[in-house]
């Protein structure tokens, strides 16, 4: 799981030019280099980006047209918005503006009109979130369903994912002290959450498991541990074979991997500003800029690689499948 890629997974990939300039990121026992974006052949892309929704800032659009480029290069075939879509406040209703000055504006290019499978974010919840699902109806590329909903896709022959997307604002108890800003906290069941994501793990016969939610669970950034999430979903993703949690939340990009997780942790919450960040134990790497990750998935290792906002390869890691996999309630060995 090094960001240098080994000789058979080079031949195994294939290796395309990248344009962009080299931009000052904080990097965790890396140097910048001259990394060029790898497309491994007949992979499932997607692109990975959190904390957004910023009408349209010179920023968030850099961050834009560097994902334009990536989803056309890798073919990906959707995008994980992970939530606070809409700065400061959330959006009015199906109908408010921000839809378009925030998203439709701004992920213009051809390669990004994709499916966005969105999620929501503690910003979301300042104004009405059941607004996000409703738009589904509008578009149907903003893929909201419901508050939280899985979605499973083919990998290869014989080889699915499962991505748990998860409303994790619910679970954070601070929140509730600020019922001025999170006011729509009290339509949320986190007892129905926790059931239903237990029996889609336990029922879940995909190959690649993947939990996505809006915050994180371990984090160098500004924050701590959010402890309520690691509570609610540590022990289930070893238990299931979760591969990976995918989150924002932090404005920053981070690869975590804490001494004996079969869990990876990735933070990709700098789709329109970016703080500065500490470090933390089992930290594979840290970016204090804008950004975002593309994630390819074939039968047996995805391919993270995490680009600036001028295009600039900050990391790239290989992180293989799970040897353990749970699902329909036994436990098989590959």
């Amino acid at each position: 799981m090094n960001s240098t890629l080994t000789r058979s997974a080079r031949r195994l990939f294939g290796v395309v030019g990248f344009l962009g300039a080299a931009t000052p990121a904080t990097l965790a026992g890396q140097q910048r280099d001259t990394m060029r974006l790898v497309v491994p052949q007949g992979a499932l892309s997607f692109l990975a980006m959190g904390d957004w929704g910023a009408h349209g800032t010179l920023e968030q659009r850099r961050v834009a047209q560097q994902m334009g480029v990536v989803a056309e290069a890798l073919k990906a075939e959707f995008v994980l918005a992970l939530g606070d879509n809409f700065y400061p406040d959330g959006v009015s209703s199906a109908s408010d503006r921000q839809f378009v000055t925030s998203w439709e504006g701004v992920y213009r290019q051809k390669s990004l009109l994709v499916d966005w499978y969105a999620m929501l974010g503690n910003h979301d919840y300042h104004g009405n979130p059941q607004a996000q699902v409703e738009y589904s109806a509008k578009n149907m590329r903003w893929k909201m369903p419901s508050r939280y909903y899985s979605v499973r896709k083919t990998v290869a022959p014989g080889v699915t994912a499962e991505f748990i997307i998860l409303d994790t604002s619910p679970f954070v108890a601070q929140y509730y002290g600020e019922a001025d800003k999170v006011r729509a906290l009290a339509t949320a069941d986190t007892i129905a959450q926790r059931v239903w994501l237990d029996s889609t793990l336990k029922a879940s016969t995909a190959q690649w498991k993947f939990i996505v939610g809006h915050q994180h669970v371990y984090t160098g950034g500004e924050r701590e541990t959010q402890s309520e999430l690691e509570s609610l979903l540590v022990t289930r993703m070893q238990q299931y074979g979760v591969a990976a949690y995918i989150c924002g939340h932090e404005h920053d990009l981070e690869h975590i991997v804490p001494a004996g997780s079969a869990t990876q942790y990735f933070v990709s919450g700098a789709g329109s500003e970016s703080r500065r960040m500490r470090g933390r134990e089992g930290t594979r790497f840290k970016g204090a800029t804008t950004g975002f990750m593309a994630m390819s998935l074939t039968a047996d290792s995805m391919l993270v690689q995490v680009v600036d906002r001028f295009g600039a390869m900050l990391y790239r890691t290989s992180v293989r499948r799970p040897a353990l996999t749970v699902g329909a309630g036994r436990s098989s060995r590959r």
